[in-house]
């Protein structure tokens, strides 16, 4: 079971690295509105320029940390928190633009997912 949740946390920790890291001014069919880059799905969403860059910094930093729980198993809850609770923002977000379609919430939904599984998984452990 601790496999699983190890295999996960790597999963959930790598995306949001992809994501924020390397993909971060590349279109994809999952941003909300017509936005191609992630500042611009920010701006979609009604944010003001500062969230993005408090946002991405706290993803990378937490993503981090997910990491380095598989070796200190006491930054395991925090960072798994933390990560929960931006994917549910992000997911709050993409289901209020009302012209994007729900698939474009998908991958927010699964990382929210995904981390609520670790949760269980080391709340069982």
């Amino acid at each position: 079971m601790l496999t699983t949740a190890i295999i996960i946390q790597l999963t959930v920790a790598l995306t949001i690295l992809n994501v924020w890291l390397f993909r971060r001014d590349k279109p994809t069919n999952y941003r909300g509105a017509t936005a191609t880059t992630l500042r611009e799905e920010f701006r979609a969403y009604g944010f003001p320029d500062w969230v993005y860059y408090a946002v991405g910094p706290l993803k990378v930093l937490t993503a981090i940390l997910m990491i380095a729980a598989i070796w200190n198993p006491l930054l395991l809850l925090p960072s798994t928190l933390c990560m929960a609770g931006m994917m549910l923002t992000a997911l709050i977000c993409h289901l209020r633009i009302r012209q994007d379609s729900l698939s474009k919430a998908l991958p927010a939904g699964t990382i929210f997912l995904l981390c609520s599984v670790i949760l269980t998984i080391s709340l069982i452990n």
